[in-house]
């Protein structure tokens, strides 16, 4: 009966679905290439073998074929749609050029790489004060990476979202947030397959079982075109279920 009214389906409280049921469709087949991806990470840090580390290439692999799909899928949806939809991903105006509608590729590589850097140093500074705090706090290495680091490299993927959906680009918004989970999922998850033992103890076996839940949940609600702001502030419970459930682990 949706489907013929043409209407969004409806949320807890009257709340309609984020996106269109194609947005949420495309954003599906992202958790769907995550999850696998994510189970395989975790099932190798309860196993060791002589050439684990060699498996660390495969995630790196996986993402280009990850990227090299997702080129080809936003060609071919620009092919089918024409300019449908570039109103809502208008982008404002280089920094670096802010007069031009279309800036030289020397401004943008350029406020790119900027960009990049400040990101990394901020983050650098950021993980950096976390060694100090976290013993000061009384926090060991484990709890001080499993629930305080992450923010050094989930703030920015939060404040691009926030700023999006402010703008009312809830398509770029969640897709963002979609694609930097596939990079930490995959280029993380290589480097240290090559340079470490890649063994999960009880918090980080813990830690990956809350995010598959998590991903199932979204996965399930994305869908069916369920995916309400509603149903998606409640993923943020998993986040304190993995914190509460910390407590017993490293007690």
């Amino acid at each position: 009966m949706l489907a013929d009214t043409g209407m969004p389906p409806s949320g807890p409280g009257g709340g309609e679905a984020l996106g269109e049921e194609k947005d949420m469709k495309r954003l599906a087949k992202d958790q769907q290439w995550f999850l696998p991806i994510f189970l395989v990470k975790v099932s190798l840090g309860l196993v060791a073998f002589v050439f684990k580390p060699a498996l660390g290439l495969l995630f790196f692999a996986a993402y280009a074929v990850y990227f090299w799909r997702e080129i080809r899928s936003s060609r071919a949806d620009e092919d089918n749609e024409g300019n449908e939809g570039n109103e809502e991903e208008e982008l404002e105006p280089l920094k670096f050029q802010p007069k031009k509608a279309s800036p030289a590729t020397w401004a943008v590589v350029a406020q790119t790489l900027a960009t990049l850097g400040i990101i990394f140093l901020a983050a650098h500074y950021f993980v950096a004060q976390l060694d100090v705090i976290g013993p000061m706090l009384g926090l060991s290495a484990t709890v001080t990476a499993l629930l305080l680091s992450p923010i050094a490299t989930e703030l920015p993927e939060i404040m691009n979202a926030v700023i999006w959906v402010r703008q009312g680009k809830i398509k770029l918004a969640l897709a963002n947030i979609s694609g930097s989970m596939m990079i930490q999922a995959t280029v993380p998850s290589g480097i240290g397959l090559l340079f470490t033992k890649w063994h999960f103890d009880g918090a980080l076996l813990w830690s990956g079982i809350i995010t598959m839940a998590a991903i199932a949940y979204l996965l399930a609600t994305m869908r069916a075109h369920r995916l309400t702001p509603a149903r998606l502030a409640v993923a943020a419970g998993f986040y304190v279920v993995f914190a509460l459930g910390l407590i017993p682990i490293l007690a």
